[in-house]
């Protein structure tokens, strides 16, 4: 009997230390990520801007536009938004932009003319994502412009450093 009692406690022993030595077996994986770099802008709308009427011997009236939205991702800091047109305006014609900085990041330029060379619009962009901010165009001319027919422009905006 006393043989008995200290083989069960022996056995016990055993099982306890194998199953632990068993348990113990360890596998590890060294993982790598990375987080890259994004700068995504997408503008949507379809602004249409028609000058057709004037006050008495004054310029004809601008007119302007705010349909149009944009949507901004970075997760870089000081970023910018320029825009730019893909041909000269006509001659006494102008087009501006303003676009609204993005909601806690970034500071608007207000109107700035379009032209062929891009231009800064909002600046100082860091670590957003908005899918709000207001684009507004102002279209005005004065009278030596005369009678034009319909044209349009592509109007190009690109988020950068």
């Amino acid at each position: 009997m006393k043989r008995l009692k200290f083989l069960l406690p022996a056995a016990a022993l055993a099982l306890a230390l194998n199953g632990a030595a068993m348990g113990a077996d360890v596998g590890t994986h060294v993982m790598t990520f990375d987080f890259q770099a994004i700068n995504e802008i997408e503008v949507t709308g379809t602004p249409n801007l028609s000058i057709a009427s004037a006050v008495a011997g004054e310029q004809p009236q601008e007119v302007t536009d705010s349909s149009s939205t944009c949507a901004i991702t970075t997760n870089g800091a000081n970023k910018r938004i320029t825009a730019s047109i893909d041909t000269a305006m006509p001659a006494y014609v102008t087009l501006e932009v303003g676009v609204a900085a993005p909601s806690g990041s970034g500071i608007s330029q207000g109107y700035v003319t379009l032209t062929t060379s891009a231009s800064n619009v909002v600046t100082g962009i860091s670590h957003v994502a908005d899918s709000s901010p207001t684009i507004t165009y102002k279209l005005s001319a004065n009278v030596q412009a005369g009678v034009l027919s319909t044209d349009a422009r592509t109007v190009t905006f690109t988020l950068s450093d």
